[in-house]
C-alpha cells in the first residue's frame, strides 16, 4: 500500500511539473499582436563586449499586422560600444518589419545577420535577445 501511495505521489508531481511548463510557455500569436501593439520600455544587456553595458531602451510596436513594424532606441550608450560597433555615442534607434517564427516569438532581422527577438513572459512583460554586429545579448521589456 505504502508502495502505491508513494508512485502516485511520484505520478501527480511530475504531472503537476509538465502542466506548469505547459502553462509558463507562452507563444506569440498574430490574435496577440493587438495587445503588443504599443510602447515597452526595458534595459539591454550587452555582453561582456565593454565592462557594465547595460542601457534604458524602448521598443515601439507601431502594428498589430505581420510585417510587425517596430522602432527600437537605444539610449545613453557608452562610448567604448559605440566605437566598437561604429556607432554614434548616446542614442540610437533603429526601425525593422519583423515576423511571428515557428516558435511563438516576434523577430526582427536587419543587416550581417543580425536579429532581435522576443518573448513574451507574461502579459506585459517580454524578454529578448539579439545578435548585432559581433555583439549578443539579452534584456526585458515591460509594456507601458
Amino acid at each position: 500500500m505504502k508502495k502505491i501511495v508513494c508512485i502516485m505521489a511520484v505520478v501527480l508531481m511530475v504531472a503537476s511539473l509538465v502542466y506548469a511548463a505547459e502553462k509558463k510557455a507562452t507563444g506569440i500569436t498574430a490574435k496577440d499582436l493587438p495587445a503588443m501593439k504599443g510602447m515597452w520600455s526595458g534595459m539591454l544587456n550587452f555582453g561582456a563586449i565593454v565592462e557594465a553595458a547595460s542601457c534604458p531602451a524602448t521598443l515601439e510596436i507601431l502594428n498589430d499586422a505581420v510585417p510587425v513594424k517596430a522602432k527600437l532606441t537605444v539610449q545613453n550608450m557608452p562610448a567604448a560600444l559605440t566605437s566598437s560597433l561604429g556607432l554614434q555615442s548616446g542614442t540610437n534607434s533603429w526601425e525593422g518589419n519583423g515576423v511571428i517564427t515557428s516558435h511563438g516569438t516576434l523577430m526582427w532581422t536587419g543587416p550581417a545577420q543580425g536579429f532581435f527577438e522576443l518573448t513574451k513572459s507574461g502579459d506585459k512583460k517580454a524578454k529578448v535577445t539579439f545578435w548585432f554586429q559581433t555583439v549578443k545579448g539579452d534584456g526585458s521589456f515591460t509594456k507601458k
